[in-house]
């Protein structure tokens, strides 16, 4: 399976000729979008969604309640799913985790649902949280920025969940300095980190 990282939070996932979506928001580069059969949404926050261009898109959506209500329009493309769901998007195994987005300034959206979700058993990716996953996973994604983060919680989470190895998004808002920062904070020898440019691709086994 291959992973492609996108500016912030969005991640592209190909495999057997299909491409499934993660959080595409406003941030996200056009290349993201091309053929897309599947996306998967954490939350309704417009860094993880861009609602007019996930609109233009011809593919099923899988998220929680409150992004549904703002996708209400597209009928049965949108899929509701919660904590516990196991499911199947365009060919690719997924189980969602968790309910609530970290907290931060009520006006800014929260509290609001966010659904972390698992695909493949290989590929983590847990939205504005640090929920963890109930198994072991190939390559977790570490969220090291916001207006939510935190970088104990953030360590911890990285170090508790059971990975080959991490990545970091959730990263628009740093500089060279802060990501390389976050490189020393969060390796590890069994849990090697990886600090992506937006565009570049690797391999999940």
């Amino acid at each position: 399976m291959k992973l492609t990282k996108y500016t912030h939070a969005c991640v592209r996932l190909e495999k057997d000729g299909k491409v499934l979506l993660v959080d595409p928001g406003s941030f996200t580069e056009d290349a993201a979008f091309e053929g897309v059969d599947a996306i998967l949404v954490t939350h309704e926050h417009q860094d993880h969604l861009d609602v007019d261009r996930v609109k233009g898109l011809d593919a099923p959506i899988w998220t929680n309640a409150g992004v549904a209500g703002q996708l209400g329009e597209l009928g049965e493309r949108v899929q509701i799913v919660a904590d516990g769901s196991v499911f199947e998007a365009a060919g690719f195994a997924v189980r969602a985790y968790g309910k609530d987005h970290a907290i931060i300034l009520p006006e800014w959206g929260v509290p609001c649902e966010n659904v972390g979700f698992l695909i493949e058993d290989a590929v983590y990716h847990p939205g504005d949280s640090f929920t963890r996953p109930d198994r072991k996973v190939h390559t977790n994604l570490v969220p090291i920025s916001g207006p939510w983060f935190a970088l104990p919680p953030a360590v911890e989470y990285a170090r508790a969940v059971d990975a080959v190895q991490t990545i970091g998004i959730h990263d628009a808002l740093l500089s060279t300095i802060g990501q390389g920062m976050m490189q020393r904070f969060i390796n590890a020898d069994d849990r090697p980190y990886q600090q992506l440019e937006p565009g570049t691709t690797v391999e999940v086994n």
